[in-house]
């Protein structure tokens, strides 16, 4: 029973409509009928049963695994990827917004965006540049322009590796979220 949120800009309405994280047993339970056998399917029904009007400019946004997205250590999936979704099934939309993966990424044909998290949160997303978007909408029928801003901390995520002594050294990072590896050849005591 979702009903979208409409807003009006130069162009006319925008229809945007807003998709938690769906399962395909929770999808089942409200289309016993609908052959639901996995996440793309489970998130089809959902989408197919929102009665939008792909003829009016609409935004989704959702928290799915969409396949092909770039995973950090800190996001848990299914072994094997069964709870990914393809990204085929939000063609019709003219954006669609994506959360829960950490990097800001593009996916698919290309109005599929994650925006990714606005801070680090594991020491695999060191390298990540955090960001936010700025999406434009035109008229129907014309692509999304998307533009990204870079985000700077206040604190960085460092990694470091080398001796104790190596790592004391590098007093640049002392207000920086860091993770350390050691490398003495003996327990260092101080």
């Amino acid at each position: 029973n979702v009903k979208p949120i409409t807003l009006n800009d130069d162009y006319g309405e925008v229809n945007f409509y807003l998709l938690p994280f769906v399962r395909p047993t929770d999808i089942r339970r409200y289309f016993p009928d609908e052959n639901i056998e996995n996440y793309t399917d489970a998130v089809k029904v959902a989408i197919d049963n929102m009665n939008v009007d792909f003829s009016e400019r609409n935004i989704l946004v959702t928290h799915q695994f969409v396949t092909g997205a770039e995973l950090s250590e800190s996001e848990d999936i299914i072994v094997g990827g069964t709870d990914n979704v393809s990204g085929e099934v939000f063609d019709g939309f003219d954006y669609v917004a994506l959360g829960h993966i950490h990097r800001a990424q593009r996916i698919g044909k290309g109005q599929c965006y994650y925006s990714g998290t606005p801070l680090k949160y594991s020491v695999s997303e060191a390298a990540h540049e955090k960001s936010f978007q700025i999406v434009e909408l035109g008229e129907k029928g014309q692509k999304p322009v998307v533009r990204k801003r870079q985000l700077k901390p206040l604190r960085e995520l460092c990694v470091l590796r080398g001796t104790l002594q190596e790592v004391l050294e590098q007093r640049e990072h002392a207000k920086d979220f860091v993770s350390i590896t050691l490398t003495d050849e003996e327990e260092p005591y101080m």
